[in-house]
């Protein structure tokens, strides 16, 4: 979870105070939130981490929302924050 933590945070400060986007800064991100997400899935599956069955179920169920979401917002961040340099591409 920290790594996830810290790894979402250089994604901030590559966004925002960098200002620049680095090819294996967000193969990183895309590693780290798989990694982290679906550690966290088998964890709740084969009991580690304690839930409700029903949030079980829908891990078991729906395993690929959680990562296709963040994944989808990292995106839209990517493409709000140089929104104008993609207009000069069209």
């Amino acid at each position: 979870m920290l790594g996830v933590g810290f790894c979402m945070w250089l994604m901030s400060q590559a966004l925002y105070e960098i200002g620049a986007l680095c090819l294996w800064c967000s193969l990183a991100w895309a590693a780290t939130i798989a990694m982290f997400w679906y550690t966290t899935a088998h964890n709740l599956r084969h009991g580690v981490l304690r839930a409700p069955d029903a949030l079980v179920a829908g891990v078991r169920e729906f395993h690929w929302v959680v990562p296709v979401t963040w994944y989808l917002s990292i995106v839209m961040l990517i493409a709000t924050r140089w929104w104008a340099y993609w207009q000069t591409l069209l």
